[in-house]
């Protein structure tokens, strides 16, 4: 059974992008719910100017975190670190406006809230000990320090954290429900259907993302485009069944053949083909040979009768034969293609 791969939201551009956003939101949120406090709130003139500064300096972070070129890409640890701002925040507002006894005590929901959707269950789980210890720390205007870990005092923050638990699991669970649901859908939209291999589409995503590391880091790879040379043959001759059992077992040589960091895709019909980062031509005609000797002596049984194939192998390597993607793809398509019209099975170097 293959197993699926599982795809973490939280560690993809496009859903980074969005919970960064999201967090955005919630952090003008709470600086719009504290201007208005400040507003209608009974606060001394010296505690509103404290409490107004503090606020323009979070709104500068906010737009610093998220309009400045510099630090405007989402990462975890970018996204884990705004909720912890917003935690200190909130902790600095409430020591000035009736420690426990503040008003503005419910706004550590928002951190926790965003916690459990971007970051996952540990990370929201120290938050809640972090705004626990803070709740402690705060304790009761006018009340002696002595007071702070007393049974009494322990037991009105149990109480007071139970909610923010209770929201904190909830939304992780649901969280994760996303998560798992985004995983098959991804996995099922990425995935050939018969081999389980990447198909076309992830594929071309694996390369793009290969030529600007190449581009970046100046260093090369190369592409496989390799043809099934009788599958139109098996199904003639044995049927369509027979020809998904050609297929499958391909798929397999592959996934026997390769490294972990290479890419294996079924790229249409009875085409293959398969990335090897950090493979230079020399490299990548080894691997053809292996993939070509490995499927030569491997075999199955079709109601009694054995089947076997060979495949025609396209190599291009950048930047030698190209430095985009239609441009590798384009010559090892074309020397598989020459190599299949002369000698079938053997793999061919891309033709500049």
């Amino acid at each position: 059974m293959i197993k699926e791969p599982f795809f973490r939201l939280n560690q993809e551009p496009d859903a980074l992008t969005g919970f960064s956003r999201t967090i955005a939101e919630i952090e003008w949120l709470l600086l719009v719910l504290m201007m208005f406090y400040l507003v209608v709130g009974n606060i001394e003139d010296d505690v509103k100017t404290l409490l107004l500064g503090g606020l323009c300096a979070f709104a500068a972070f906010v737009m610093l975190f998220h309009y400045a070129n510099f630090f405007a890409k989402a990462n975890v640890w970018k996204l884990a670190l705004e909720t912890w701002v917003m935690i200190f925040l909130i902790t600095w507002s409430v020591w000035h406006t009736g420690r426990q006894d503040s008003l503005l005590l419910n706004l550590y929901f928002l951190p926790i809230i965003t916690s459990a959707l971007a970051l996952g269950k540990l990370t929201t789980l120290l938050e809640v000990v972090l705004i626990g210890s803070c709740y402690l720390l705060l304790g009761k205007n006018g009340a002696p320090s002595s007071e702070l870990f007393s049974l009494s005092q322990s037991s009105v923050l149990l109480t007071w954290l139970f909610p923010m638990l209770l929201v904190g699991y909830i939304t992780t669970m649901l969280s994760n429900d996303i998560y798992h649901t985004f995983s098959r859908i991804k996995t099922v939209a990425q995935t050939d259907e018969l081999t389980h291999l990447n198909n076309r589409r992830a594929f071309m995503d694996h390369l793009e993302k290969q030529l600007q590391q190449a581009q970046r880091g100046e260093h090369t790879f190369s592409v496989l485009l390799g043809d099934c040379d009788n599958l139109k043959i098996v199904n003639d001759q044995y049927g369509h069944e027979a020809g998904n059992l050609l297929l499958q077992a391909i798929a397999d040589n592959f996934r026997h053949c390769l490294r972990g960091c290479d890419t294996a895709a079924r790229y249409g019909g009875d085409e293959f083909t398969v990335l090897l980062p950090s493979t230079d031509l020399e490299g990548a005609e080894l691997v053809a040979k292996r993939i070509q000797e490995n499927l030569a002596a491997t075999s199955f049984s079709y109601r009694g009768n054995t089947v076997t194939t060979n495949i025609s192998i396209g190599i291009a390597t950048y930047p030698q034969h190209g430095v985009t993607a239609e441009a590798l793809l384009h010559h090892a398509d074309k020397a598989m293609y020459v190599r299949k019209r002369e000698s079938k099975g053997q793999a061919a170097v891309a033709i500049c």
